[in-house]
C-alpha cells in the first residue's frame, strides 16, 4: 500500500489543506508539465514548507495498526526527501521504502507511475485529482482521506473515502477481521 504524506500523515499548516485540487485531469491526455525549480532553491522552500507541520492526529498509532497488516510505501509528490522529519516524529519505522519525486511529473501522474512501478495494490491520497487518475488508469483501490475540498467530486467506485487514517486502519483491520472468519 502507498501512502502520501501531505495532508494525510503530515497536517497541512493552518489546518487547511489548499494543495487539493477540485477538478479531475483527462485520465486519457498527456501529464501536464511539472514546474522545476533549481534544487538550491527548492530544497530550502520545502524545508520552509513542510518542517514546521506536524504529524495528524492519530497518525502514529494509524501507521503502527496499518504496517502489521500491509507493507507501507511512503509516496510523496514533494521533490525533497521528508526522512528527518519522519524520524523526528517517530514514524519512519512503518515505511518500507521512500519514493520522493525528483522527475519532471507532477504529483499525480508521478504517484501513477511509482504505483504502477511498485505493484501496489491500494493507495491513499488527500488529492481527489490523483484519487480519481489512479483509479482510472492503475486500476487500484484508493482511499480519499476526507477534506473539505475534495467533498464535492463524483469519484470512480474505486475511491473509498476515509475520515482520516485511524478510520483506514479501522477499516482494514474489521476487513482481515471478517475475512479470517
Amino acid at each position: 500500500m502507498t501512502v502520501d504524506l501531505d495532508g494525510v500523515v503530515c497536517a497541512p499548516l493552518f489546518g487547511v489543506n489548499f494543495g487539493i485540487h477540485g477538478t479531475f485531469l483527462d485520465p486519457d491526455g498527456p501529464p501536464p508539465a511539472a514546474r522545476l525549480w533549481p534544487r538550491w532553491i527548492g530544497a530550502p522552500l520545502d524545508h520552509l514548507r513542510f518542517d514546521p507541520r506536524r504529524p495528524v492526529r492519530g497518525a502514529r498509532d494509524a501507521l503502527e495498526r496499518l504496517a502489521q497488516r500491509r507493507r507501507l510505501v511512503l509516496l510523496t509528490g514533494r521533490r525533497s526527501d521528508p526522512s528527518y522529519w519522519l524520524r523526528w516524529h517517530g514514524i519512519r519505522e512503518f515505511y518500507s521504502e521512500i519514493v520522493v519525486n525528483r522527475g519532471p511529473l507532477k504529483s499525480a501522474h508521478f504517484k501513477l507511475e511509482q504505483v504502477r512501478r511498485l505493484g501496489a495494490v491500494a493507495h491513499v491520497d488527500d488529492d481527489g485529482r490523483t484519487a480519481q487518475l489512479l483509479a482510472q488508469r492503475a486500476g487500484i483501490e484508493v482511499y480519499l482521506r476526507d477534506w473539505p475540498r475534495n467533498r464535492e467530486l463524483a469519484f470512480e467506485p474505486a475511491v473509498r473515502r476515509v475520515a482520516d487514517l485511524e478510520a483506514l486502519a479501522d477499516m482494514i483491520e474489521t476487513e482481515a477481521d471478517r475475512a479470517d472468519r
